[in-house]
C-alpha cells in the first residue's frame, strides 16, 4: 500500500507545480487544525492508542479571530485600521488508518469574514462567505510500535479550491512537509513539530490599501506543546506555534500562544476547547483566537474481539488450582484417573481393607499363646482320670506336693 501511495503522490504534486498560478492573494487563515484528538495547533507521531487494523476518524473544528489582517502605518510601529474585522472558520475532516503507523487525511474548511470597510479606498465591505483551500495530509511514523518516543513525516498538500478575493486562498498549491516528534513522559507527553512550506503564488503585493508587500510563498513552521492528564478522561494542553516567512520579517510572522482543555473517554470521543493570543501589529496581526473541536473515532467491529478472549482464559485458571489440590497431595496423575470413575474405585479399596486387618489379627495370636498353654495346663487337669485310676495308690499326692515346692 506504501509503495503504490508514494508514486500517486509525487505525480500530484508535480502536475500542481507545473501549473500557471491563478492569481497573487493570500491566505489570511493562517490557522491549519490538528487531526490530531489530543493536540489543537501541531499535529502528533501516531503514538498511539490506535490499534493496528485500519479504522476512521471524524472531526469538526472551529475557530474565531479577530483582526486577523491590519493595516500599520509606514514605520511598522502602530496600526491604522482592520482590513478585517473578524473571521469564523469550521473545519470538517476525515481520516483513515491504513495500518498502524499510516494514515490519510483531508479537510475542508469553510469561511464567514467580515470586511471593516475602513480606509480611504476600502476594497472589501461587508461580509462573505466562501470554501477555502482543500487540505490533502499524510502521516507515516518511523518508530515502532510501543515506544515512548514516535517521530513522524507528514507531507501536506493544499489545493487553492478557496477564493484569493476574499484573501481565503493561496492562489496556488501549498505544499509543506513536516516532522513531528512525540515523547511520552511519566506524567505528560511533549509534542515537537517542524517543517517547510511553500505556495507559489502567496503573495499580496503593495497597493491600494497595502502598504507593503504581504509575502507567504516560502514559510518555516515550528512549534512545541504539551499534554497533561487530569484522569483517565480530562486533560489539559499548552501550545505554540509559529509561521516565519523567508526571508523573515518579524512584522510578518504570525503565532499563536494556545492553552485550552480536552475530555474524551473510551469510546473515541473527544472534545477540545481553548484559546490562543497571536503577534499584535504587522500586516498579520490577530489579537485573539478561540478554538474548540470535535473528534470521533470509528472504530472496526472486530476491534473489541480480543477484550473477551482475555476472560475465558482466566476463568479456567482459578478453577484449576482449586481441583488440583483439593484432590491429590502426593501424585497428581492419579487424581486424573479418579475423578472420571471414583465409583468403582472406592468400592474395591474397601474391600482389600479388611483383609489387611486380619493379618494383624493373626499376628495378635502368638501374643497370647500362654494362655494356650495354661489351656495345655488345663488340659492336664483331666488327667484327674490317672488318678481314679490310681486310687488303689493314694500314696501319690504326696509325692505332687513336692514339685510344687521348686516352683
Amino acid at each position: 500500500m506504501k509503495t503504490r501511495i508514494a508514486p500517486v503522490l509525487i505525480a500530484l504534486v508535480s502536475i500542481l507545480l507545473s501549473s500557471n498560478e491563478a492569481g497573487a492573494a493570500i491566505n489570511v487563515q493562517t490557522f491549519n487544525p490538528s487531526t490530531s484528538d489530543r493536540f489543537v495547533l501541531l499535529e502528533d507521531a501516531l503514538r498511539s492508542d490506535w490499534p493496528k487494523t485500519a479504522r476512521f476518524s471524524l472531526g469538526l473544528n472551529y475557530n474565531l479571530v479577530t483582526e486577523p489582517l491590519v493595516v500599520m502605518n509606514a514605520e511598522q510601529t502602530a496600526k491604522l485600521y482592520n482590513i478585517i474585522d473578524t473571521l469564523h472558520t469550521v473545519d470538517a475532516f476525515f481520516g483513515i488508518r491504513l495500518s498502524s503507523i499510516f494514515g490519510l487525511y483531508a479537510a475542508l474548511p469553510i469561511h464567514y469574514v467580515s470586511f471593516s470597510g475602513q480606509g480611504p479606498n476600502p476594497l472589501y465591505a461587508g461580509s462573505a462567505t466562501s470554501a477555502g483551500d482543500l487540505k490533502i495530509m499524510g502521516k507515516m511514523r518511523l518508530t515502532e510500535d510501543g515506544s515512548n518516543t514516535s517521530i513522524a513525516l507528514i507531507p501536506e498538500l493544499h489545493l487553492p479550491t478557496g477564493n484569493g478575493d476574499y484573501l481565503l486562498s493561496d492562489s496556488s498549491a501549498y505544499i509543506a512537509l513536516r516532522g513531528s516528534l512525540e515523547r511520552v513522559f511519566e506524567s505528560w507527553t511533549m509534542i515537537l513539530n517542524l517543517g517547510y512550506a511553500s505556495a507559489s503564488g502567496a503573495v499580496q503585493p503593495a497597493g491600494t490599501e497595502f502598504t507593503a508587500d504581504i509575502d507567504y510563498r516560502k514559510r518555516l513552521i515550528a512549534g512545541i506543546g504539551g499534554y497533561l492528564p487530569f484522569n483517565d478522561n480530562w486533560g489539559m494542553n499548552f501550545e505554540l506555534n509559529s509561521i516565519n516567512m523567508i526571508p523573515f520579517d518579524r512584522n510578518v510572522a504570525p503565532n499563536d500562544a494556545y492553552l485550552g482543555f480536552r475530555y474524551g473517554d473510551q469510546d473515541g470521543f473527544a472534545v477540545t476547547a481553548g484559546a490562543s493570543v497571536g503577534r499584535i501589529g504587522g500586516a498579520q496581526g490577530q489579537q485573539f483566537r478561540f478554538i474548540t473541536g470535535l473528534r470521533y473515532t470509528l472504530f472496526e467491529a472486530n476491534d473489541p474481539a480480543p477484550r473477551p478472549l482475555s476472560q475465558p482464559i482466566a476463568a479456567p485458571a482459578p478453577t484449576a488450582p482449586v481441583v488440583a489440590p483439593a484432590n491429590t497431595t502426593a501424585s497428581k496423575p492419579s487424581n486424573l484417573n479418579v475423578p472420571l470413575s471414583p465409583a468403582p474405585v472406592v468400592q474395591k479399596k474397601p474391600e482389600t481393607a479388611p483383609a489387611a486387618p486380619a493379618k494383624p489379627a493373626a499376628k495378635a495370636t502368638p501374643t497370647p499363646t500362654p494362655a494356650p498353654v495354661k489351656k495345655t495346663a488345663q488340659k492336664k487337669a483331666p488327667a484327674k482320670k490317672a488318678p481314679a485310676k490310681a486310687k488303689p495308690s493314694k500314696k501319690k499326692p504326696a509325692k505332687a506336693k513336692p514339685s510344687p515346692t521348686p516352683a
